[in-house]
């Protein structure tokens, strides 16, 4: 097995390989021949391989800039050294090819190096979001059963870790060498690199096993139709917990661009993000569709974007009115990007035309690798144009779900026509192909909604709030799109408002915040159809906000009362949620940054003076907001 040593000693290498790197000023030496798979991949192909491809851009480019965090600049050079440390460290503490790994740690260029090292060690690596409620992380920590957990010293003490779950802790794995060999293991491409949970219809989240081959095919498929060159930039700001982080931490380092990463708890501020790209000269982007539309509602029409080229969206479908929000303030290219994370990433994509803008928002066509058939419920093809759902082959396709083999075999089904090498993934989407090739998206079979990207099956809230709410009977629904989009849940629970109160708590503790409905409604019973089954339709009229009248722009309204008043009146509209009370904090009232802006949007209207989402931010408390906004009021 191959030797790649980290060190000023190059006295043991004589091929063109180790002069060509020599040049580049990287202190690496080789052995036993492992020029060999390094400049003609005959041991390793680099091709299906995500440690071999990262090691061969970050070793042929030692000097350009890999990673930036608070200006700080990281070397390839640089990161190599602290990848090959820490996989080190790994290995040295147990670490073997196969072993999951989890990365329990904030956003952050020590984050990057902690997943790098994982794959480099031949293990997979289970990214934690670190904002999820810690009985949520203690639940995926004991269904992954991972070797080992890398975090930091303040992270550790949400985790409780016992005998059975060793830590490793960041401050201790600081490089001690730059001549660490690096060995790695043969035999990894169809091996997991990844594993991605996503919410469970039976009240747990369901782990995605990704493997090297599925990484690499996805990256390869984007760099030929979006091509990154050393001159790009792409800022990382997406919660680990959603896949499409996969693309702005690996393409960009797999190409020789450049990540950009974002300061940890930001991403709640439009302002933060832009001023970042702007500031880091940031070229290509991703963000969700809901973030798009934030973005765009957080600055005045006349802000720009151009410095961007090409913006990547998805994980929720894409209006026509948007597109045409965002490509009259960019010349960036816009894709509309769609695939589970059982198909890894992204499975078609679709360019925005421009002139004219669309009418219609497709979702593409299949991409490199990828088959897609559209099927009818007998799991026959179906007639051109006729709609069906989505099952997707390929090589993206994951190897399955992690510990759940009844589940594996129901959604990745034997490819019965062809084509697909062997398997097919039932997506639960309902698509039609257009006369031009091109796929429709029409909506899922199942109640599986997306919330700003994120996956969530229903049925996992409503089981938290039986089991551990109290409540005798749950329901949970969905109203709106993009960033209007909020949860509502119906629930028999006697008791009043300390019940709710007890309710939301636990539903707090054990999921993440974009699953915590924005609003809890008793009722004596759940309305239910003719056959007997809940009516959801009713429960979605039910829940549908009422129509609210524009505010006036002279501050009027704010005149007859007073600034609390008006800024409860305000957040009760935006949040769904009246009788807030003076101390109620506005983001554990269910708010998020997609709510903040349009309560601030809505009280500039009011008060008619400009107001700031720092200012929300720093003061999420009706009282405390309106001493900050009194102060300017007079």
């Amino acid at each position: 097995m191959p030797s790649i040593i980290y060190g000023s000693d190059t006295s043991h290498t004589t091929s063109s390989s180790a002069n060509l790197i020599r040049r580049a000023s990287l202190p690496v030496a080789i052995l036993k021949r492992a020029e060999t798979w390094l400049s003609e991949e005959r041991y390793v192909p680099a091709a299906n391989r995500l440690d071999v491809a990262l090691y061969r851009r970050l070793a042929e480019h030692p000097d350009r800039v890999a990673l930036i965090e608070d200006g700080e600049k990281v070397t390839g050079k640089d990161l190599l050294i602290r990848v090959v440390n820490l996989c080190q460290k790994l290995r040295d503490s147990g670490v073997r090819p196969g072993d999951r790994v989890a990365v329990y740690l904030n956003r952050s260029s020590e984050f990057v190096v902690a997943i790098l090292a994982v794959v480099f060690a031949g293990g997979s690596h289970v990214a934690i979001d670190v904002g999820d409620p810690p009985e949520r992380t203690r639940g995926m920590l004991e269904d992954c059963d991972p070797r080992l957990v890398v975090t930091d010293r303040v992270l550790s003490g949400r985790l409780g870790a016992g005998p059975r779950l060793p830590v490793l802790l960041m401050e201790d794995c600081a490089p001690a060498s730059d001549s660490i060999a690096w060995e790695p293991v043969a035999d990894l491409e169809d091996e997991p690199a990844v594993v991605i949970y996503t919410s469970g219809s039976t009240g747990a989240p369901k782990a995605s096993l990704i493997s090297h081959r599925a990484v690499t095919s996805r990256l390869n498929a984007l760099q030929r139709s979006h091509r990154l060159g050393p001159s790009d930039r792409m800022v990382h700001h997406t919660a680990c917990s959603f896949d499409m982080f996969l693309i702005e931490v690996y393409w960009p380092l797999m190409f020789g661009a450049t990540v950009i990463i974002a300061e940890h708890g930001r991403q709640r501020e439009p302002e933060y993000l832009a001023r970042l790209m702007r500031d880091e000269g940031v070229t290509v982007l991703y963000c969700v569709v809901s973030l798009l539309d934030l973005f765009l509602l957080a600055h005045d029409e006349d802000v720009r974007f151009d410095g961007l080229r090409a913006v990547l969206t998805g994980g929720e479908p894409l209006s026509p009115e948007l597109v045409r929000r965002f490509q009259a303030r960019s010349t960036a290219s816009l894709t509309n990007l769609y695939g589970p994370s059982e198909c890894t990433i992204y499975c078609t994509a679709w360019e925005c035309p421009r002139d004219p803008a669309p009418d219609t928002v497709l979702i593409g066509d299949a991409i490199d690798d990828t088959v897609l058939w559209i099927l009818d419920e007998d799991g026959r093809p179906v007639p051109d144009g006729a709609p069906g759902e989505l099952y997707i082959g390929g090589a993206g396709l994951a190897i399955g779900y992690l510990n759940r083999p009844e589940l594996t075999r129901e959604r990745f089904v034997p490819d019965h026509l062809g084509g697909s090498g062997g398997r097919l993934y039932r997506s639960g989407d309902l698509v039609q192909r257009e006369p031009s090739g091109d796929l429709r998206f029409l909506g899922r079979v199942d109640r599986q909604v997306k919330i700003r990207g994120y996956r969530i099956e229903l049925g996992e809230i409503e089981t938290t709030a039986i089991r551990h709410g109290g409540a005798q009977q749950a329901a949970a629904t969905v109203t709106g799109s993009g960033a209007d989009a909020r949860l509502t849940a119906f629930v028999v629970l006697p008791g009043g408002a300390e019940a709710i109160d007890r309710l939301r708590t636990a539903l707090r503790e054990r999921l993440p915040g974009y699953m915590v409905p924005a609003m809890l409604r008793t009722v004596d019973a759940l309305p239910l159809t003719q056959n007997g089954k809940i009516d959801r339709d009713l429960l979605a009229k039910w829940a549908a906000p009422e129509t609210m009248t524009s505010a006036p722009a002279d501050g009027s309204a704010a005149a007859g009362q007073g600034l609390e008043d008006t800024i409860t009146e305000v957040w009760g509209r935006v949040l769904a949620a009246p009788g807030l009370g003076p101390d109620d904090d506005f983001f554990e009232a269910g708010g998020d940054s997609f709510k903040a802006v349009r309560a601030v949007k809505q009280l500039e209207a009011v008060l008619g003076i400009p107001v700031s989402m720092r200012e929300l931010l720093r003061n999420p408390t009706v009282t405390g907001l309106a001493a900050e906004l009194g102060r300017r009021l007079g």
